[in-house]
């Protein structure tokens, strides 16, 4: 969630200068909603914050929603969610379902009630991903190999008819939040293949340079996650596709969301499959 509410004040704060009209305005909503197979539904509301030049911790903290009600169905149990604190993520109160999970064979309809008005979406639980094989590349960079990096080269399992949506988190395991990987979104909408590659790579700015993370040596968690194709066209239509969705990114009013009534961001099944390892020298 970190990542989708500071992408938010970036879009906030180009929009003052870039874009005719903003994303996000001081009443939108903001709803970042997940429901993982076997694992209780998470929802993270937040409001648009109006841009003044400068946007405070004590404003950021107050755009936290925190007086909403919010209902979970699941077509057989129907329930309200309770608000819940995080202090180790932000924003750092969420809703959570106490009786309804994640599985496979269901639909999940969401309604936030907020300032009177409703918001409302369903999604469902996609299969996990399959990483057959783990491999890894000379890291190219301008045409010259850099010895001492690699780039991560997985094998993924296509043995289906259906479309599938993906996204990749990734980070050194000293470090604590998970951050996009490169790419960060993809699908198998052109693959027709029982198996395919995927190239990953992870670089950080740091001091305005962008420094490679994938180091000989490093230990790395990686996660192969799911997702349906509306939280993809998300991402998608805020450039998610590229490095990061906050490099190069061209933000409009059309940002998808499955969220009625004009909110931003998605409600989102999720499936993950998770990855430990050590890049290797050779």
């Amino acid at each position: 969630m970190k990542c989708l509410f500071f992408l938010i004040i970036i879009v906030l704060t180009f929009s003052c200068s870039e874009i005719e009209t903003d994303v996000l305005t001081s009443d939108q909503l903001t709803i970042e909603g997940q429901i993982l197979e076997g694992e209780f539904a998470k929802i993270y509301l937040t409001n648009g914050l109006p841009f003044k030049g400068v946007i405070d911790s004590l404003e950021v903290a107050k755009s936290i929603e925190t007086k909403a009600k919010v209902e979970l169905s699941n077509g057989d149990v129907s329930e309200i969610l309770t608000l819940k604190r995080d202090d180790s993520n932000f924003p750092f109160f969420f809703y959570r379902s106490n009786i309804i999970k994640g599985g496979l064979d269901a639909q999940y309809n969401l309604k936030v009630t907020i300032r009177g008005k409703e918001f409302t979406s369903n999604t469902f639980v996609p299969q996990k991903p399959i990483v057959q094989d783990i491999n890894f590349l000379e890291t190219i960079e301008d045409g010259v190999i850099e010895p001492d990096f690699r780039d991560i080269k997985l094998t993924i399992d296509n043995k289906t008819s259906s479309n599938r949506y993906f996204k990749i988190l990734i980070k050194n395991e000293e470090e604590s939040m998970f951050e996009f990987a490169k790419p960060f979104i993809f699908n198998t909408e052109n693959i027709s293949t029982d198996t395919f590659p995927l190239i990953v790579s992870y670089n950080k700015l740091i001091d305005g340079e962008k420094e490679n993370q994938l180091e000989i040596g490093n230990v790395i968690e990686l996660q192969v996650i799911a997702i349906t194709k509306e939280q993809f066209d998300f991402w998608k239509s805020i450039k998610g596709d590229i490095t990061s969705p906050l490099d190069n990114s061209s933000f409009t009013n059309n940002v998808k969301s499955n969220i009625s009534n004009g909110a931003f961001g998605y409600w989102s099944g999720e499936n993950t499959a998770f990855l430990k390892f050590k890049i290797p020298e050779n």
